[in-house]
């Protein structure tokens, strides 16, 4: 049986590629197997046996060498897999994973130390590899974090920043026209966007839009967007014109684009001389008309009015504009279909009788309250704290009628 065990000892040392070694107290070698002479490139056993690591490597290794086994011969433990970096004579670099337990002999005495080393260059070029890369993706990432801090800066600069009055001498609380807004990007920036500008004494024009798609790309297109609603200006007053001339731009700017790209919106004119709103729809969704002294909640507008294409889909798209009336004390809610995606089965229809009775719930509220709880709302029906898709809300309110004005 003692002949069977060594004969199978001698093939494992001499068949595995891990380095086996055996050393006495003083660190010489005892013991070595083949894999240990390939690597130190000698022919017999005598090329090691008797000398020490000081002898077959650089001093920094074999002194790090040298007390681990001092370790282990003074604590009875084994020092299991650790990561060592060997530096040869010849100017060889090799990284092992070294596990050195105490020899003893057949009373148990300590009289030396056994070595397996496994070589890990490659592994450990490839972890170094590993490391340099998530560093770099992380001063990449910390990078793009602070782009995108900025860029949601800007976004949120070119959203209006104060609203018009009326008449313009009036100061925000006592405008016979208000305005509140809240704008919720579903990333770091969006693709959702509104302006309000004031074309008369008397009107406000409103503009709300919404870019496929969310993120980097959307936020560009309505960076795009506000320079273009800068540009074309003269046909302000025309909801129908304005979208249709913005429309024209927009499929200009798309075409080339490898992606099909489309914005919806919502352009109205609100006049406080006489109540009346003009708007058109590309296909957005309807806005909410809160009629507090009916006290009812309806869709602004026809649905059948509402264009089926986009902006930007079909170059000679045109749009149609529709007319309602507003008393003193109606609230108009526009808003992008994020508030209605709400993920998990839980979308909500402008349509969906659900939406506007949410809606009333909140028509006792003016400005950025009727705004926010109407979010809260939406949350809680959702389950979810966030919404799925960018969220966009601009509430117009009239106070009063320019003829009930104190000018």
């Amino acid at each position: 049986m003692a002949q069977i065990d060594h004969h199978l000892l001698t093939a494992l040392m001499n068949t595995t590629p891990d380095r086996i070694y055996f050393k006495d107290r003083d660190g010489r070698f005892l013991l070595v197997n083949q894999a240990m002479r390939d690597f130190h490139k000698v022919t017999d056993d005598s090329g090691i046996i008797g000398k020490t690591d000081f002898d077959l490597f650089l001093p920094e290794h074999a002194k790090d060498a040298y007390n681990d086994e001092l370790q282990v011969l003074g604590s009875g433990e084994p020092i299991v897999a650790k990561l060592e970096r060997e530096n040869l004579p010849d100017g060889r670099i090799t990284w092992v994973s070294t596990t050195k337990v105490p020899l003893r002999d057949g009373s148990g005495q300590i009289i030396g130390t056994c070595g397996i080393s496994r070589d890990v260059t490659e592994e450990h070029a490839q972890s170094e590899k590993l490391k340099i890369y998530t560093e770099a993706l992380a001063e990449k990432q910390a990078q793009m974090d602070q782009e995108l801090a900025l860029a949601r800066e800007v976004q949120f600069a070119l959203l209006p920043q104060s609203y018009p009055r009326f008449p313009r001498s009036a100061t925000e609380a006592a405008s016979a026209l208000k305005f509140a807004h809240s704008y919720l990007p579903e990333g770091r920036v969006g693709g959702d966007f509104f302006t309000v500008s004031q074309l008369s004494d008397t009107q406000a024009g409103v503009l709300i839009c919404d870019v496929m798609g969310h993120g980097v790309h959307a936020a560009l297109v309505t960076a795009v967007q506000r320079v273009l609603v800068e540009e074309i200006h003269n046909v302000a007053h025309d909801p129908g014109a304005f979208l249709g001339e913005l429309n024209r731009r927009l499929h200009h700017f798309f075409e080339p684009l490898p992606t099909s790209m489309f914005v919806t919106a919502f352009y109205a004119i609100v006049d406080v001389a006489d109540g009346t709103i003009r708007f058109s729809n590309a296909s957005h969704p309807q806005p909410v008309h809160v009629h507090r002294g009916e006290n009812t909640v309806s869709l602004l507008g026809a649905r059948a009015s509402r264009h089926p294409f986009a902006l930007g889909v079909a170059r000679d798209s045109t749009y149609t504009t529709e007319e309602a009336t507003m008393k003193p004390g109606d609230f108009i809610l526009l808003y992008t279909d994020g508030l209605c995606d709400l993920g998990e089965g839980k979308d909500l229809s402008p349509d969906d009788p659900r939406f506007l009775q949410i809606a009333q719930e909140c028509s006792p509220l003016h400005g950025a309250a009727f705004l926010d709880t109407l979010l809260a709302k939406a949350r809680a029906y959702s389950g979810q704290e966030n919404f799925f898709d960018d969220v966009c809300l601009v509430g117009l309110e009239i106070e009063r009628l320019v003829e009930q004005a104190n000018w």
